[in-house]
């Protein structure tokens, strides 16, 4: 709370602002107050939407949102279903970005696949949807009682993808690179994300 206070009142010495007090959401995002210091961000209503968009209402939970690693799957089977892929995708993007970096491996796979998607590509949607199906209310707890140290975590894997895609394609030896940012133990920015440049080497790809 100090460290709001001291933001605001920094703001108000260079702007006009009003003070309009707390509030439950901001843009999509539900801000629950777990006890006076406490804050517990979601986006129940937008996960709710997804799960019907896939039409995941009465299916079984999934314990984690992916379970292999896509390829383009170029001679696999055509989609089954009639969802909108780049839409679900879309809405899934938002999600990760903003409050469930748990899913941001699962989603980024099936971003990859959005301009021909296949049928395993769809699977792999609808696990993540099945996954947040059992975890729609959970989101990210922010507690300033916690030690207040920035924190960065960063890895990289040297050509995860080889002898899983073609071999003769470039993609397939790219390394992939992911962090979190986090302050007070929770996260506050991340990402994963395939390297642009071909790594020679493990060392290269860190």
């Amino acid at each position: 709370i100090r460290y709001i206070e001291e933001i605001l009142s920094s703001l108000k010495s260079e702007f006009h602002l009003t003070d309009e007090g707390d509030f439950n959401t901001y843009l999509g995002v539900s801000v629950n107050k777990i006890d006076t210091y406490m804050l517990k961000l979601s986006q129940p209503n937008l996960i709710e939407k997804i799960i019907k968009t896939l039409g995941l209402e009465n299916a079984k939970t999934a314990p984690t949102p992916a379970s292999i690693i896509l390829t383009k799957d170029e001679n696999g089977e055509e989609r089954e279903h009639k969802w909108n892929y780049r839409s679900v995708v879309g809405m899934l993007g938002y999600l990760q970005q903003t409050t469930r970096p748990d899913i941001s491996f699962a989603v980024h796979q099936c971003a990859r696949f959005s301009t021909n998607p296949k049928r395993s590509h769809e699977v792999a949607v609808k696990r993540i949807g099945r996954y947040l199906l059992g975890t729609k209310d959970e989101g990210i707890i922010f507690n300033p009682s916690n030690t207040s140290y920035l924190d960065c975590y960063v890895d990289a894997n040297f050509a995860g993808m080889y002898k899983v895609e073609d071999p003769d394609d470039p993609i397939s030896v790219k390394s992939r690179t992911g962090y979190v940012l986090m302050f007070a133990g929770s996260p506050l920015l991340w990402s994963t994300k395939l390297q642009s440049e071909i790594a020679l080497s493990t060392t290269e790809a860190e």
